[in-house]
């Protein structure tokens, strides 16, 4: 189905609530005609802002105005729109589902929903509100589309420069105006734009996967540990020599008969007690070469920052002799008399020769041996930091060793263990080995799961991409495919346009090609961007948005929703017959298409005598002559 826009009905009330206009409007050509200065281009603005434009540059008429209704029909939908005249912009919108005559039923007052203009977290836009009707898709991120800017293809005005093909604004980026025009002419496709973000999103979760999956290798030597088959076998075999222990202890524990007390416990407690001297004594070495170390650190950053200061005093020495140098002494510090002018090589105040260039030489070579000093130690000093870090684990480690060994030994010391004891006590420490390896293969099977599961989501995601990839491949040729269609129609009924100009300009006769630039904001003839008279730019601008007009009657992709305003269709100097030839173009085409949804809405002053009382006139001639302007106040 087409997309379609049509004002139906426009109704502005002043602020005691009387009307200041009231008109219908219908599909196909709408006319608002009247003498310059009469309100024509008041109500253009005010059917901008109805429609959800951001405008608050009124005039001193329309500011008597408190409020405009807009009857539209969206797709087909009946819809009233509401705004309050401000002076401020970004105003909210109150949309009612119905006709104007039910919206402004006192019985309907509690049906109307109010929308801001932003979205926030909570409540959506007027725009989110009428895209979604309009099956228009929302643009997300920093290039927000609204239904401000999307007008600003739809309403060619009279302020913006005959050089800026959008509606002018001072804050404006390439990128959105592009992104505008891809909305209205189909070629933005919200499920490609979609597609990308899915793709590289999947493409940065592969690479995190692949990484994951080389980590989980290096950890295992053999490769085995990452299988759970291989690893759940281990589990049960480990489970098995378990319960052997447990067998063989209970059975140990139920044996009544008296054993004797041997040496084996002493000598136990020997070799415990020998292995703590021999911790202890290493422990402290390290204690003794970690002290040695934070010295030579110490040392060698106070070293550094000597030498710093030494560096810093230097250049400051060096800059305070090319200051005094230059310093004019003309008279004696002592007595005031004035000195005799030597020659550049010597002092002015002891007549010494002075040799400079020596002077700096020396200077530079003190200071690049200084910085050479500084880089040494500071290379010293990281390999002191280096070496202290790994002291320092080993200490750590060796420590926690030390002060197991003699727990073992304050234990021994207590427990002069029988042989019965002895072996209950050999095979709970084996059990406490099995159960602990028991918890490293719970460990392991942990991570094997999770590597084959990062494996299974390697080969998803590789598909997945592949999949994506293609996806967007066809949707992008879709997309170029589309984009040349339009241009192409475009292109045609410019040239048609500019062709059956009266004869003005030379080169709309002679044009072979026409080219839009939506993210440059520009107009190419015959691939350039060529300097016009005032009047001949005002009709290339109006000739190229009434060509992306008409071609959204012929293109059905297209999201364009077949309506246009244009305010003016004299400006800039432009001729009464050549603005009234431009009219009767515009009429003609409009009654050749094929497609009758559309709306044209366009006001003028120079209205052909044969479109005059037409069924194509809304409202009346406006002028001072009739006493009538567009808005009664």
């Amino acid at each position: 189905m087409l997309n379609t826009l049509f004002l139906k009905r426009l109704l502005i009330l002043k602020e005691s609530k009387g009307i200041a206009y009231d008109e219908n409007f219908h599909k196909g050509v709408n006319i608002i005609r009247g003498a310059n200065s009469s309100g024509k281009s008041t109500i253009t603005h005010f059917i901008f802002y109805a429609l959800g434009g951001s405008f608050n540059n009124w005039t001193d008429e329309a500011k008597l105005c408190e409020e405009v209704y807009a009857e539209i029909e969206l797709n087909g939908i009946s819809l009233t729109l509401k705004r309050f005249i401000s002076e401020s912009g970004n105003q909210p919108m109150y949309i009612f589902l119905g006709d104007i005559d039910e919206a402004l039923d006192i019985e309907s007052a509690g049906y109307w929903k109010k929308f801001p203009y932003n979205s926030t977290n909570d409540k959506i836009s007027f725009s989110n509100f009428l895209f979604e009707t309009l099956n228009i898709p929302i643009v997300y991120g920093d290039n927000n589309i609204t239904m401000h800017q999307l007008l600003r293809l739809l309403y060619i005005d009279q302020d913006s420069p005959t050089s800026s093909f959008f509606l002018y604004e001072q804050f404006d980026s390439g990128l959105t105006r592009q992104t505008i025009a891809d909305l209205l002419l189909g070629v933005y496709d919200s499920s490609l734009y979609t597609d990308r973000i899915d793709k590289r999103e999947s493409e940065k979760k592969l690479t995190d996967v692949e990484s994951d999956i080389r980590t989980m290798r290096k950890l295992y030597d053999d490769l085995r540990l990452l299988n759970v088959n291989h690893v759940k076998n281990l589990i049960e075999n480990n489970q098995v020599d378990i319960k052997l222990v447990n067998d063989e202890i209970s059975k140990l524990r139920e044996d009544k008969k008296r054993i004797n007390f041997g040496k084996n416990s002493k000598l136990n407690f020997q070799k415990l007690n020998n292995d703590a001297i021999t911790q202890r004594k290493r422990v402290l070495n390290l204690s003794n070469h970690i002290d040695k170390l934070e010295y030579e650190i110490n040392d060698s950053i106070f070293f550094i920052e000597t030498l710093e200061q030494k560096k810093i005093a230097l250049e400051r020495s060096i800059l305070t002799r090319d200051y005094f140098k230059s310093f004019p002494f003309r008279y004696c510090p002592e007595c005031l008399s004035e000195l005799e002018v030597p020659d550049e090589n010597h002092c002015k105040l002891c007549k010494q020769e002075i040799d400079d260039k020596q002077n700096s030489i020396i200077t530079k070579r003190m200071l690049q041996e200084i910085l050479f000093q500084i880089k040494e130690s500071k290379k010293l000093l990281n390999i002191r930091e280096d070496a202290l870090k790994d002291k320092l684990s080993e200490y750590e480690a060796n420590n926690i060793l030390l002060n197991d060994l003699q727990k073992q030994v304050n234990v021994a010391m207590k427990d002069v263990k029988s042989f019965k004891s002895e072996k209950i006590d050999q095979l709970l420490i084996s059990k406490g080995e099995l159960e602990g390896m028991m918890i490293q293969y719970a460990n392991t099977l942990e991570i094997a799961e999770r590597y084959e599961l990062y494996i299974t989501q390697k080969a998803e995601l590789k598909i997945k991409i592949e999949k994506l990839t293609d996806s967007i491949s066809t949707k992008e040729y879709k997309q170029k495919k589309l984009g040349e269609k339009i241009k192409l129609s475009i292109e045609q009924y410019a040239l048609d346009l500019l062709k059956n100009d009266l004869n003005r300009e030379v080169g709309f006769k002679e044009a072979t090609s026409l080219d839009i630039n939506f993210y440059d904001n520009s107009i190419y003839v015959d691939d350039k961007k060529k300097k016009f008279s005032a009047s001949s730019e005002f009709y290339l601008k109006n000739t190229a948005r009434f060509s992306l007009f008409f071609s959204s009657l012929d293109i059905e992709r297209m999201r364009f929703p077949r309506f246009i305003l244009s305010d003016n269709m004299e400006d800039k100097g432009i001729e009464k017959v050549r603005a009234q030839n431009f009219q009767r173009l515009i009429i003609k085409k409009a009654n050749e298409s094929i497609n009758k949804d559309f709306q044209i809405i366009y006001t003028t002053s120079f209205i052909p005598e044969e479109l005059e009382g037409s069924s194509y006139c809304v409202g009346d001639f406006y002028s001072e002559e009739n006493g009538r302007k567009s808005l009664d106040i």
